[in-house]
């Protein structure tokens, strides 16, 4: 009777609550779906690639009203439970995208992360079950939400990394958010520092204006 419960039961999404139809394709990459494809498709997905300086950077969605209030439910609500739900659907194809590449996140405040009671970044980037390298830390403990834009593009002279060894790895640099840049420029210039063979970036999402420049 036990197996034949587990065997009718249905994944539901996170976001809209509603079954999650089984015998898709989407079904098919996800064994256990947190999100419809209907809600991922309102995520707006592009798969885009650019270039910082001599990096290939890489972005899935484009940072559209969908992905900034589920983003702000996420982190400025805590919801916790939506974590799998950005990156879920593309996790096996970016698996082996950056296959052999340890991650490096793009810090965040403490203050937000104990108010939380998790850090977003890490937390969004964990589906992916790549090596965490958690090296970088911000010496200013201030929300890029409370800044100018001014003030965002110097928020990249605010980051130390660690005393680490990164000569022959492949890292890869992740962000939820790509607006000015200038955290990942200066997560590019810290990670070169410390000898890091290969370094490509991957981002949740992009601003659209940044795109249009």
């Amino acid at each position: 009777m036990q197996s034949q419960q587990s065997k009718a039961k249905t994944d539901i999404c996170k976001i809209c609550f509603n079954p999650i139809e089984q015998n898709t394709f989407h079904s098919l990459l996800c064994k256990h779906a947190t999100i419809c494809h209907e809600c991922l498709l309102k995520f707006g997905p592009v798969l885009n690639t650019f270039k910082v300086d001599d990096i290939e950077c890489f972005h899935i969605y484009f940072y559209n009203e969908k992905v900034q209030e589920l983003l702000y439910q996420f982190k400025g609500c805590y919801d916790y439970e939506l974590y799998s739900v950005f990156l879920e659907y593309y996790s096996s194809y970016l698996n082996i995208k950056f296959k052999d590449y340890e991650i490096v996140p793009a810090p965040s405040s403490k203050k937000s992360d104990k108010d939380r009671g998790f850090n977003h970044v890490e937390e969004m980037f964990k589906t992916l079950r790549l090596k965490m390298n958690k090296c970088i830390h911000k010496t200013k403990q201030r929300k890029q939400a409370d800044l100018t834009t001014k003030e965002r593009e110097k928020i990249g002279d605010y980051l130390v990394i660690d005393d680490v060894n990164l000569s022959n790895k492949k890292i890869l640099l992740v962000d939820d958010v790509y607006t000015t840049g200038s955290t990942i420029k200066s997560m590019i210039q810290l990670v070169k520092q410390k000898g890091a063979k290969k370094i490509k970036v991957l981002l949740m999402s992009k601003t659209i204006d940044l795109e249009k420049r």
